[in-house]
């Protein structure tokens, strides 16, 4: 059974901008540590874009407010991004995640499952 759903897009140079103008600050404020040891040297704010619209839309459809630095998100050998750490909030519930990237856009579908 659905629980909830949410989407949401990220313009890249947005993200770009506020890492050239917050740096660590606002990549701590959006990323968990783990995810930071794991963001990748090139394309950098391409990463941040598509975790900060998959962390949107996980709060789009969980309905409640979330840290983003409280969640991780991980890409298994795969390549396929998943929801790794959580609140305890939506612990007990499964969660589909898609990120998509395409040159000045991130994209992000979450479905949340009891």
């Amino acid at each position: 059974m659905i629980a909830g759903t949410g989407i949401d897009i990220v313009n890249i140079k947005r993200i770009k901008k506020s890492v050239s103008k917050y740096g660590e600050k606002f990549i701590q404020k959006v990323l968990s540590d783990k995810e930071i040891e794991e963001m990748p040297k090139v394309k950098k704010e391409e990463f941040i874009a598509g975790r900060f619209a998959a962390k949107e839309a996980l709060v789009k459809a969980c309905g409640i407010f979330l840290n983003f630095n409280a969640v991780t998100i991980l890409n298994d050998s795969n390549g396929k991004p998943s929801v790794v750490k959580i609140p305890v909030e939506i612990k007990n519930k499964k969660i589909h995640l898609s990120i998509s990237h395409d040159s000045d856009y991130a994209a992000a579908f979450v479905i949340i499952e009891k």
